[in-house]
């Protein structure tokens, strides 16, 4: 085969293709004389690079900023070991989607070298999964990065997680088409993942439940969250009694999932007692010692809430070591005399007589006692199984589910509730929805389903994509009223409007076209005689019947003049007449019926003064038939 049916290479580099695209060869396409290339030569000279940028102005494609590279069978990036300064270093917007790269070292290899990089894509790239890759990946990149687009690459979420922690600066990210069905997002877990993210996209993916979005409600700065093509089935918010361990404070979940494990430490501990060994206390004990025994059973409980069976050993240890930090000196020599060795000693310890520990509360001088908040999560930080480091804010503390959120998109969902829309009343910002192609309402009109939309929805000012004024609100509003009056299953919402607008009277139903004819019988009259007795059709502009007239008295249409007499008139001698003036309404404007008659007349007379002989020539005409018909009754 010839040079010219030579295959195409199946796949390049990053580089390769860059060049191929928007650099030219100058041994090739120029004095060859059969290309049909022209060279163009530019006067001004390279662009003069910006004050601060020392690479721009000597690179070859200094000038570009935005990158197309789709479709352009990129399997690696090519990077050369100086970097890519020489060539296009200012960058800011890079296309790379539907290429082969399979590896996240070749993507990060190419954000790397293009620090300016403000907005990427990678869809329907299949890149594996490497989260340990990225995490310790040796150099910066996309500190600049504002914009990713991951559609179709199947990224788990645990890489989704670590680009979002090494993204300081990621503000929109596209997740469309990954099939996802969960959403693994725990924001305790990794607070600085996302923590400026401003716009989501998970559309056409697999998510059914709002449980899972609901993974979602404690990022910052989100104020955009598309949802479109998933088969959601609801859009309830979760309440306070439906919260599972994930949604409650440590110290909740803790306390009951302890709360066995408890049971088990507690013989093993004598000290922490229960809340009955607590209360058979005698009194004096009480009042002397002043040890809150349910705080100490709540310490267990969220110490052991934190920690796996394998640790317990090292626990002990540690509770050992904090009840004898509480100690006075004395009771601590006293202790150790009796002390023989390893738990037996820790047993001895703990198991001291009622009085010893009288005495030790009263040498100190105040009470000490053990607080949920603050020494349990001391203890696990002083454990020599270093069970945490330190201990573990609460960071979703006070802060409101999706507190930022103002635009939500749930078009071609499975929502089919009227439950699941009134929802949506509990985002505090939430302003613009996107509602269209759910089964909710289908049976309605698109006018009539909007009206209901906006009605339930009181804080939505632009509904798909239109504007919600005031006046339609409150049109809407009614609307809604008068459409579940007489139904059985009525929304939550047709109270609250019942309350405002009170009880509406029915909507009476009027019929516009009660006594419209679509077809008058009527006569055309020309110079004192019927020239013919014609059935019009009265939606017929008086422009047609103008023509049609003019061609019966074979003048031009601009001479003919056309006025109509009802036939009341003649019944009570007024004979009054409307001129058909304006060609383009139609017969029914000047309600045409039966027996009527329309008068023919000619101007010929222009100038000031036409007007009234045109107007007594008329009169002239109508006496004709109007006594004719008089006579004839």
């Amino acid at each position: 085969m010839g040079s010219q049916h030579q295959r195409k290479p199946t796949a390049r580099s990053f580089v390769q293709a860059l060049r191929d695209k928007y650099c030219l060869d100058p041994d090739e396409g120029f004095g060859d004389g059969g290309t049909g290339f022209v060279q163009i030569m530019f006067a001004t000279g390279p662009r003069t690079p910006r004050k601060g940028d020392k690479t721009g102005g000597k690179a070859e494609l200094g000038h570009l900023k935005t990158a197309v590279l789709d479709h352009s069978r990129i399997t690696h990036a090519g990077i050369p070991p100086a970097g890519l300064a020489e060539l296009c270093p200012n960058i800011t917007d890079l296309d790379l989607s539907t290429n082969l790269l399979s590896s996240w070292r070749e993507a990060l290899a190419v954000l790397t070298v293009l620090p300016k990089v403000k907005s990427v894509s990678f869809s329907f790239n299949r890149l594996h999964s490497d989260v340990n890759l990225i995490d310790t990946w040796a150099e910066p990149f996309g500190q600049r990065l504002e914009h990713v687009m991951l559609n179709g690459t199947g990224a788990s979420w645990d890489v989704i997680k670590a680009l979002g922690r090494h993204l300081p600066h990621l503000k929109e990210l596209h997740l469309c088409k990954n099939d996802y069905e969960t959403i693994d997002f725990d924001d305790t877990v990794d607070p600085a993942a996302l923590t400026k993210l401003e716009i989501l996209t998970l559309s056409e993916n697999h998510i059914r439940s709002w449980q899972e979005v609901w993974k979602l409600r404690y990022l910052p700065s989100l104020q955009s969250l598309i949802l479109s093509g998933n088969p959601l089935e609801d859009l309830v918010i979760a309440d306070e009694s439906n919260k599972t361990a994930d949604d409650m404070p440590p110290e909740t979940a803790s306390t009951r999932d302890g709360q066995e494990q408890s049971h088990e430490i507690s013989r093993d501990f004598p000290g922490s007692l229960t809340s009955s060994e607590a209360e058979s206390q005698s009194e004096d004990d009480a009042t002397d010692i002043k040890v809150d025994y349910s705080e100490i059973q709540d310490l267990v409980r969220d110490v052991l809430g934190n920690v796996t069976r394998s640790s317990l050993e090292n626990l002990k240890k540690c509770v050992l070591e904090e009840y004898r930090s509480k100690c006075t000196p004395k009771d601590t020599q006293t202790e150790s005399k009796d002390e023989r060795s390893g738990e037996i000693g820790a047993k001895q310890a703990v198991d001291q007589p009622d009085s010893s520990r009288k005495d030790t509360d009263q040498s100190d001088g105040s009470a000490q006692t053990y607080d949920q908040s603050g020494t349990g999560n001391q203890i696990l930080g002083q454990s020599e199984g270093g069970l945490l480091s330190k201990p573990r804010p609460d960071v979703r503390a006070g802060m409101t589910p999706f507190a930022q959120l103002k635009s939500l998109s749930v078009s071609d969902t499975s929502v089919c509730s009227w439950r699941d829309l009134e929802a949506l009343q509990n985002f505090s910002k939430l302003d613009t929805l996107r509602v269209q192609g759910i089964p909710l309402l289908q049976d309605v009109s698109p006018e009539d389903r909007r009206q209901l939309f906006i009605a339930s929805l009181p804080t939505i000012t632009k509904l798909n994509g239109s504007r919600v004024a005031d006046s339609e609100r409150e049109k809407a509003e009614r609307f809604f009223l008068r459409h579940f009056a007489d139904k059985e299953d009525q929304p939550a919402t047709y109270r609250l409007l019942k309350e405002k607008h009170g009880e509406l009277s029915p909507v009476r139903q009027v019929d516009i076209r009660r006594g419209f004819n679509p077809w008058a019988e009527v006569r055309l009259v020309y110079g004192g005689r019927t020239v013919e007795e014609a059935t019009l059709r009265t939606n017929q502009t008086i422009g047609k019947l103008k023509d049609y007239c003019a061609h019966l008295v074979k003048q031009h249409p601009s001479r003919v003049r056309l006025y109509h007499v009802a036939r009341n008139s003649w019944e009570d001698g007024t004979s009054e007449m409307t001129e058909l003036f304006l060609d383009s309404l139609p017969l029914s404007r000047y309600d045409l019926k039966d027996g009527d008659e329309i008068l023919i007349d000619l101007e010929t007379v222009r100038g000031p003064r036409w007007g009234g002989r045109r107007r007594n020539r008329v009169q002239e005409t109508i006496n004709g038939p109007i006594s004719a018909r008089s006579d004839r009754s």
